[in-house]
């Protein structure tokens, strides 16, 4: 994140342990296999925009370049909604920079304010509202999601100067608590909730520090009902991890940090349901995978990469059917693109993704859309897809850390 925002706050995965494998390998896919077209979402005028939800309607969420820049030669990123081909920039609160994180079916997108005023806001209809804090104007908020309800779910400042989750509900800002219970000095993260109003995210338990982490690791968290549990049902963590999307038959994804003896540590992709966590696998040549998102059909998308669990992700997945498929080798040859992450599934299998232009090093948004199996016919001849880590130009570098930083919350940054 920009230091000159007064917060040094990064993304961090963690939890290990006990899981139980989902026995998936790195798949080639069959004739059967639905292939997808891949439209380019373009730009607000900048060079570089990335996605971060797509609502079942086809509306996608996210945040792009506009051309200009700040008083630091930074450019300018706003939030944006594309829809039926029209990306619209969807502007700031008497702020400069914005970014839109997520969606419901409704028309209504939740966000985030940041350079000097770093409120969750909210837009629909042209309109846009600043969402507030539990510590008043001065206090930091981020709004993560949005329901068909009209709850949205994100992180605010807490008064003993900790991060807390909080829900939106009724245009009033709820604290969700920690796994530390009241007065603990713990932190937690609200990332994704479904229209029952669960609600998922990240919470440390204590304020032990983990030597490796150099604070408290955060675990994957669930809040029901007025309660708040660690998902996984295993006795014990060593590190934590992160629960980044609930759907509507609260089924969780995301991910947790597992030792390892070249990174130290490096996350593996998750999937939960009813008290079992079931790991997904990392792509043969990577060191880590995330699962950022799924829907209802049982499709799960998110990336892989290689280092330490801040990897750069150099390839997009999607899970399903009992497989994970790297999605270069569902969209048509000679592209132009390299899919790095995927952030979201819809009801109707699209999928948006971040894609790097090849002959330019800069990152776009774009949607797949899944296409009838005769019409493009085999997508990938061979059973190889180059696995170059593309080159990125470095706005495009920027631009897609601030975008994985906001999209998975924030919390502390390690020492190391």
């Amino acid at each position: 994140m920009n230091t000159k925002h007064g917060i040094d706050w990064k993304n961090i995965a963690v939890l290990a342990l006990v899981c139980m494998p989902f026995s998936l390998a790195t798949h080639t896919p069959a004739m059967a296999q639905t292939n997808y077209g891949i439209t380019d979402l373009g730009t607000l005028g900048g060079n570089n925009s990335v996605p971060s939800w797509i609502t079942n309607r086809g509306d996608v969420i996210g945040a792009s370049e506009t051309g200009q820049v700040d008083a630091f030669g930074n450019a300018i990123v706003h939030a944006f909604q594309w829809r039926k081909g029209v990306m619209e920039d969807l502007g700031t609160l008497g702020d400069i920079d914005s970014s839109g994180l997520g969606g419901n079916n409704r028309g209504v997108t939740v966000g985030y304010n940041s350079y000097n005023i770093n409120h969750a806001l909210l837009w629909y209809h042209g309109a846009v509202t600043d969402l507030g804090t539990l510590v008043g104007p001065s206090g930091f908020s981020q709004a993560q999601q949005v329901n068909n309800e009209g709850q949205a779910v994100g992180t605010s400042q807490a008064a003993d100067g900790t991060i807390h989750a909080v829900v939106w509900s009724h245009g009033a800002i709820s604290d969700l608590g920690t796994l530390g219970g009241p007065g603990s000095s713990t932190s937690s993260i609200g990332n994704g909730i479904n229209d029952q109003g669960q609600i998922v995210g990240d919470s440390q338990e204590d304020t032990i520090s983990n030597p490796l982490l150099g604070f408290p690791p955060f675990f994957p968290t669930l809040w029901d009902r007025g309660s708040v549990a660690k998902l996984g049902g295993a006795p014990s963590y060593a590190f934590g991890g992160d629960a980044y999307s609930i759907n509507n038959k609260g089924q969780v994804v995301g991910r947790i940090a597992v030792p390892d003896p070249k990174e130290g540590a490096v996350g593996h992709a998750y999937f939960w349901e009813a008290g079992v966590m079931r790991e997904l696998g990392v792509p043969a040549g990577d060191d880590n995978s995330e699962a950022n998102s799924l829907n209802e059909r049982g499709q799960i998308v998110g990336d892989a990469g290689v280092g330490f669990i801040f990897y750069s992700p150099d390839r997009a997945l999607l899970w399903q059917n009992g497989e994970m498929i790297d999605l270069n080798t569902l969209i048509p040859p000679g592209s132009g693109y390299n899919l790095i992450k995927a952030f979201d599934v819809n009801a109707r299998g699209e999928i948006v993704v971040c894609a790097v232009q090849l002959s330019t090093g800069n990152i776009h948004a774009a949607l797949l859309k899944p296409m009838p199996s005769d019409a493009v016919g085999r997508v990938v001849a061979s059973t190889e897809v180059s696995r170059t880590a593309p080159s990125l130009s470095e706005h495009a570098r920027r631009l897609l850390n601030l975008a994985r930083n906001l999209k998975l919350g924030f919390r502390p940054q390690p020492n190391n």
